[in-house]
């Protein structure tokens, strides 16, 4: 039996926690978002974009690809989309688009054009805004939703789910494991492991400045290698050897990395942002050193893990298992609460930590009382039935949120 690596698990939930945080930040600093307080901060912005930004979605896809070759080791390629489907689109075409994403649709219209109807009013507009799928700047269009609000990251797996199946195959064969073993070989040699940085600049120099949408096909490919990198990781132990290797390296070079990049945007005025990029010379240094950032970061991230967290515990078969329903949940209850918090005459930390305390245990309320006990819930929330094993207590981690 293949031996279960807890570190994982933990790196899941540990992950999905500070997803809850940095979403409850986002009432705060000073980019637009579905609910924004009055008063704002830079600081925070930059503070929590340097902490938080460069690893956490990525660390996401990453352990989604983990997961996905232990799948492997027990499921076809049919009943593996047929459990993406299940996890995947079951959660987001039920309770996503017609319970928690209408909610943060009306508040993102609030804020940011002006809409003054009532919730009531506003169902037939969300209603009629439901579309079939097609071909755009925006890949999740093609798993389309009147809006995706945090769920794109379910469009997103879905997709790569697909695309990448020829590759997760191939590299399962004999010739893509003789493959595996080279790079293994290579990743253990000392800064071996910075070797996936060359696929991830390719990445977003080849496509960042192709199109001025957000979350366009650029940033597809790029959580697509992540999601790869993942997979090939799980199947050799040298490559979880030279990540423990270079942890503290990668600090600094995560370190470096933004301030060297905050340098370019601040010193310099280099626009990062879709639509506002050129090819330039300061393009090309911009998309290296996001790649050496957030590579670093999940390296760094990733080795902590594997130091630390390699132990199982009571509290992680728990949370292993509610990842899911949370991760469904977390921002459209932040909105909730955060819609009365941000109009509290106190300063930004007190509404921060309030919105915080309030949103976390209801969360898990909602879970308790809802979700977890009924297995036709569970099924909307693409959990497995309560009557199997959690999916802390099986041999192969299905290490994704998703």
């Amino acid at each position: 039996m293949q031996e279960r690596r807890y570190d994982i698990d933990w790196l899941r939930v540990l992950a999905m926690v500070t997803i809850f945080f940095f979403h409850c930040t986002r009432l705060f600093d000073t980019e637009s978002w579905h609910l924004k307080n009055g008063e704002q901060s830079q600081v925070l912005f930059i503070s929590v974009r340097g902490l938080v930004w460069p690893w956490v979605m990525e660390l996401f896809f990453l352990l989604s690809g983990i997961g996905t070759w232990y799948a492997f080791k027990s499921r076809s390629a049919g009943s593996y989309i047929w459990e993406r489907i299940k996890r995947l689109l079951i959660p987001l075409y039920t309770v996503g688009l017609f319970v928690l994403l209408p909610i943060q649709h009306y508040f993102e219209l609030i804020t940011n054009e002006g809409y003054r109807s009532s919730f009531r009013q506003f169902i037939p507009y969300y209603l009629d805004r439901i579309s079939l799928p097609g071909i755009s700047q925006a890949p999740h269009h093609l798993v389309p939703v009147p809006f995706a609000g945090h769920l794109w990251f379910l469009q997103y797996l879905f997709l790569i789910s697909l695309v990448s199946l020829p590759l997760m195959l191939y590299l399962k064969s004999d010739q893509g494991r003789r493959f595996i073993n080279k790079l293994a070989e290579w990743c253990s040699m000392s800064g071996g492991i910075f070797l996936f940085i060359i696929p991830l600049s390719l990445v977003l120099i080849i496509f960042r400045g192709m199109f001025d949408t957000s979350r366009n096909w650029a940033d597809l490919f790029w959580y697509m290698i992540f999601f790869v990198i993942g997979y090939i990781m799980a199947a050799d132990k040298r490559f979880t050897q030279g990540v423990m290797r270079h942890g503290w390296t990668c600090l600094a070079l995560w370190v470096t990395g933004f301030c060297l990049m905050g340098l370019l945007v601040f010193k310099f005025g280099y626009d990062p942002y879709p639509g506002k990029e050129s090819f330039s010379v300061q393009y090309l240094l911009f998309q290296i050193l996001w790649s050496i950032t957030s590579w670093s970061a999940v390296v760094f991230v990733l080795s902590l893990g594997a130091k630390f967290l390699n132990k199982n515990h009571k509290a992680l078969n728990y949370g292993n298992e509610a990842v899911l329903a949370f991760y469904l949940f977390h921002q459209t209850i932040i909105l909730c609460v955060g819609w009365f918090v941000i109009r509290w005459d106190m300063g930004i930390t007190l509404k921060f930590l309030i919105t915080a305390g309030i949103s976390f245990p209801l969360i898990i309320i909602l879970y308790e009382l809802f979700v977890r006990r009924f297995d036709i819930v569970r099924f909307f929330f693409g959990m497995r039935p309560k009557s199997k094993p959690s999916s802390a207590s099986e041999s192969q981690p299905p290490s994704d949120p998703g």
